[in-house]
């Protein structure tokens, strides 16, 4: 990979990778991304016409043919880095990840969007902020069930990791091998069992190549269609407001207890949109010292939540911050067993549930967070087939689904 970066940096500003802007103009956080084009809305009444500003998608040619290279996936029309399309190594992770991605597209995928539009659309409507805590990078799933989200907030324990700057002149693409196999390695759980594992997370985004979520965050996007525009280093101060740095090496050697990633992107459907995924240990006894985070928390605003392979942690009295976020802010909680505990949902206001699939006892390894109270509403109440294997028990028969949904 850091051929590829080292390359990467003779085409952009002279400023940090971290401060690329959409096209060549610095946005600010209020700006729209608009031309003067426009198109023809309605007459009024004393015979002008009202006119609506046509999209014009954000650009960035170097960060889009990087994101191609990471996801593997060809771009005859390169500008900015053709030679690395071009090479050995990049033909065959490319061939051998198309096949792998198509496979997983027609079949996990196809089903994941059948429920969205079937269960998901109805009983969530739309989701203007997703929250995905526990997440770390998977965006995929996040992103596949709530596509039309503007604003997606994800929080795990896996690094930022780093755009790093280098000297170019001796480089070579053919010094890619060793990236390509580490991006292999590390999707072995998502796209097998629909969860990354934790153990295998530390060791996978914590080396020389792949050095944090970035990278996958990346794949995820292009992967799904998305076109990534920026990518700026960032961590929350003491208030909860947001403060860039000036490239990624600088937020790694940067102590502070938030550190972040804000990624603009434009979606199929025509629209520019942010992912914020913030890397910090969120137990109780770590995030009551993080002023930033709390202070965040706070002025979250309404959101949809989303959980999966979350370890259950939330079942325990030493997360119970995260968890009243969560429970305050949203307006829908969507989650496997592994989020909230049943019980908590019945403490805190009044809500309505929707469930799927079949509610079994946690896998060996959490046999101690079976849930009688959760097992006993799923048998009275009943629930809808799932159609897919999600979360700790994977296969389509043992998993279950839950849409908690706040009433006042």
């Amino acid at each position: 990979m850091k051929a590829l970066l080292k390359t990467f940096i003779l085409f952009v500003t002279p400023i940090a990778i971290g401060m690329i802007s959409c096209g060549n103009e610095t946005k600010t956080e209020k700006q729209a991304v608009t031309n003067t084009d426009t198109i023809p809305k309605k007459d009024t009444v004393d015979g002008f016409v009202e006119t609506a500003a046509t999209f014009v998608p954000c650009a960035n040619d170097s960060m889009k043919e990087l994101a191609m290279i990471i996801s593997g996936k060809n771009y005859e029309g390169a500008k900015v880095l053709p030679k690395f399309f071009a090479s050995a190594d990049f033909k065959v992770f490319a061939e051998n990840f198309d096949k792998k991605w198509n496979s997983y597209d027609t079949s996990r995928i196809k089903r994941l969007v059948e429920f969205r539009e079937k269960e998901l659309v109805p009983n969530v409507g739309t989701t203007k902020k997703l929250f995905y805590p526990f997440s770390g990078p998977d965006i995929l799933y996040g992103y596949t069930f709530f596509p039309e989200a503007d604003e997606y907030v994800m929080l795990g324990l896996e690094p930022v990791g780093t755009l790093p700057i280098y000297d170019v002149k001796s480089q070579s693409p053919d010094s890619m091998d060793a990236y390509y196999k580490m991006v292999n390695s590390s999707l072995l759980a998502i796209l097998k069992y629909s969860f990354f594992r934790t153990k295998a997370m530390k060791t996978d985004l914590k080396n020389q190549e792949l050095d944090g979520t970035l990278h996958l965050l990346f794949l995820f996007l292009t992967r799904t269609g998305n076109t990534i525009c920026s990518a700026k280093p960032l961590y929350i101060d003491t208030t909860g407001s947001l403060q860039y740095v000036a490239s990624f090496p600088k937020l790694q050697g940067k102590k502070c207890l938030n550190k972040g990633i804000e990624i603009v992107f434009n979606s199929p459907d025509n629209k520019t949109k942010k992912l914020y995924y913030f890397s910090l240990n969120i137990a109780d006894g770590a995030v009551k010292s993080n002023k930033g985070m709390l202070a965040y928390l706070k002025n979250l605003g309404e959101v949809n939540t989303y959980l999966k392979g979350a370890s259950y942690l939330m079942h325990e009295t030493y997360f119970s911050v995260i968890r009243d976020a969560i429970l305050e802010h949203s307006q829908h909680v969507i989650q496997d067993d592994s989020g909230i505990a049943f019980k908590y949902f019945e403490k805190n206001g009044s809500w309505n549930y929707k469930f799927y699939g079949t509610y079994t006892r946690p896998i060996p390894m959490f046999s101690y967070a079976y849930q009688k109270d959760l097992d006993s509403i799923y048998k009275a109440q009943g629930s809808k087939p799932i159609g897919f294997g999600i979360g700790y028990n994977f296969k389509d028969k043992n998993s279950n689904f839950m849409i908690a949904t706040k009433t006042k």
